[in-house]
């Protein structure tokens, strides 16, 4: 039995053709011997195809390593640069890497941060007002949060540091505008939250400021005798500048000047009012002095009764009423009267007169002196 040279199906001598491809066998029953020889050029092929396709694999896959090789090394210039802060080569290796091998996912997230970070400093050096570069510091600093790694880190730092300048010069300038007193609290409060040595002299430098202006201040007000005020003033400095020497001196001898100046005034106003009590008491009963009362006998005969006064009252008096009575040589008394004083009002120092005219025969002829039994006056 032989073997069917094309397909290695097992054929018979005495047949001609091949039963299972269809093939016509050789007629040299020899050539019909040699299986392997068929197997050979029946793979051949196969074996040709399967060459060609590794050897097109190791070119693909070659080329593929090399982009890859070139891609990686541009994401890591990318982050050389990143830590240098060379935020637009950086930027630039990362575009090499994504155009080199345009699935890199690694290079498309650096491609975020170093976009990021170009178009922040860009938008910083064009801005002109540091509150608006203050904003935008603000603003980037909190999509940072959206970024992780140590360049990452680094920006934030350096943002920082530009913030804190910022701040800084900020808080310098409205310094150099010289600040109301009422404005100093805040630029005070604005200091301290920087927490960078050189703005721990800007918040010295706003505490003597607003000390001195505290001071003079109280000052001003205690040459008013306006203690309260003074005191309030001086405690609103002290909140802002917990225990200060000087402050807290001046606050314990307003506190001492004020409890001073209240017991002179208690004393004073007790002397005023005993003052007072004696005034009242001398309006009440002493407020005349210096007068002097006569009678004549005019041209006409009649009786005259006049004479003067003078008020030694502190305050006005009025409706003064002289109260007199006419004697005759035996020391009895013929009759009593009484005259209003004119003006009707007498201020202090003031002399006031008044005169009568008696028609009375008798008392014209047996008068022979007058005198004052009382005077009475009214006050406001």
């Amino acid at each position: 039995m032989g073997y069917c040279p094309k397909c290695g199906a097992s054929v018979y001598s005495d047949e001609t053709f091949c039963v299972n491809c269809g093939d016509k066998l050789p007629n040299n029953l020899a050539d019909r011997l040699f299986v392997k020889q068929w197997r050979f050029k029946h793979f051949l092929l196969p074996i040709f195809l399967v060459i060609l396709i590794i050897g097109l694999s190791t070119i693909i896959y070659t080329i593929y390593s090399i982009k890859i090789n070139d891609a990686t090394s541009a994401y890591y210039e990318a982050e050389e640069a990143l830590l240098l802060s060379d935020y637009q080569l950086a930027d630039d290796y990362v575009s090499k890497a994504i155009e080199i091998y345009p699935n890199f996912d690694q290079a498309k997230q650096l491609k975020q941060f170093t976009q990021f970070s170009v178009n922040t400093l860009s938008d910083l050096t064009e801005s002109e007002s540091n509150q608006d570069q203050l904003q935008l510091i603000l603003q980037a600093k909190n999509e940072l949060m959206n970024y992780q790694g140590e360049a990452v880190n680094i920006f934030q730092q350096q943002l920082l540091a530009k913030q804190k300048d910022l701040q800084i010069e900020m808080v310098r300038n409205k310094l150099a505008e010289d600040p109301k007193t009422e404005d100093l609290p805040l630029l005070l409060w604005e200091a301290v939250s920087i927490q960078d040595p050189e703005a721990y002299q800007l918040v010295r430098r706003i505490r003597d400021q607003l000390i001195t202006h505290t001071t003079n201040q109280a000052y001003s007000y205690l040459d008013q005798n306006q203690f309260s005020l003074a005191r309030r003033i001086v405690e609103s400095g002290l909140y802002y500048v917990p225990n200060d020497l000087k402050l807290t001196s001046l606050l314990n001898s307003i506190i001492r000047e004020q409890e001073s100046f209240v017991a002179a005034q208690e004393a004073r106003l007790e002397q005023a009012f005993f003052q007072y009590e004696v005034e009242q008491e001398m309006n009440e009963n002493d407020a005349i002095d210096e007068l002097v009362i006569e009678f004549k006998i005019n041209s006409d005969q009649q009786l005259v009764v006049s004479g003067e006064l003078t008020s030694v009252a502190t305050v006005p008096i009025h409706a003064v009423l002289i109260h007199y009575v006419l004697i005759d040589q035996d020391n009895e008394e013929l009759e009593t009267n009484e005259i209003y004083v004119y003006p009707e009002t007498l201020y202090p120092g003031d002399s006031g007169q008044f005169d009568h005219i008696h028609f009375d025969l008798n008392l014209i002829e047996e008068t022979v002196d007058v005198q004052v039994t009382s005077v009475t006056w009214l006050l406001d």
